[in-house]
């Protein structure tokens, strides 16, 4: 196979691991959620207006062939705003029963983004989002998470909370940290990775422990 040249990022780290090592990824998996069972991956749609040649999968999308998604999708118009871009996921699968939505990273500046919703009623749609999202985990803060630098993380957990609680549809959340998956802007170590991770909660003001049985971290070392 011919070299690809200097290919870094999360993307194609993760395509790499799924392609050419599935059962190292698939173990750190299990080993993470406790659960040793078979992963079925969803595949993705095709989309010739990309250069990939491949779509995406956002939001709720994944849960077209369920026989509840016209109730799913009339309470996702009522939770989240349906302008702008939804939240894309690096990768779906389901282990047991549960859906895992993927969030991969291979360098810090991805760990922290912040809102770019532009209008009024969307921000206070996104804000009463994340109000039920706290009362569902438990926690009682005043911190505005939509104006945070640690929005993508929030913003997942009020998808989690939505599926959870509104919909009754078992979800959890699984984040994949590539070590050395970024040349020279990588993150170096689980435990700069690990360290990143606690200055987003504390920024959310989230105890980890309200988080266990919820959201994953895995850390694939891209370098041997």
């Amino acid at each position: 196979m011919a070299e690809m040249g200097l290919c870094y990022g999360s993307e194609y780290q993760l395509l790499r691991f799924l392609g050419h090592h599935r059962e190292e990824l698939e173990a750190l998996i299990q080993n993470s959620t406790g659960v040793f069972e078979p992963i079925q991956w969803l595949d993705y749609p095709y989309d010739n207006d990309r250069k990939s040649g491949d779509g995406e999968l956002t939001g709720i999308e994944c849960f077209k062939n369920l026989k509840q998604y016209n109730e799913i999708q009339k309470k996702w118009k009522e939770f989240w705003p349906q302008g702008g871009s939804s939240m894309n996921w690096d990768g779906i699968f389901i282990l047991n029963g549960v859906w895992c939505f993927v969030e991969a990273k291979a360098n810090e500046k991805e760990a922290f983004q912040r809102c770019k919703a532009k209008s009024i009623e969307s921000r206070r749609q996104i804000d009463r989002a994340m109000d039920f999202t706290k009362q569902w985990l438990g926690v009682d803060n005043k911190i505005n998470w939509r104006r945070t630098n640690c929005y993508q993380l929030a913003n997942r957990l009020a998808f989690a909370a939505f599926c959870n609680k509104i919909c009754h549809i078992p979800v959890k959340l699984l984040y994949v940290g590539f070590v050395n998956g970024y040349g020279i802007h990588s993150v170096k170590s689980v435990e700069d990775w690990e360290s990143i991770w606690r200055t987003e909660f504390e920024t959310l003001g989230l105890p980890e422990s309200v988080l266990r049985g919820i959201l994953y971290h895995i850390y694939p070392n891209c370098v041997r």
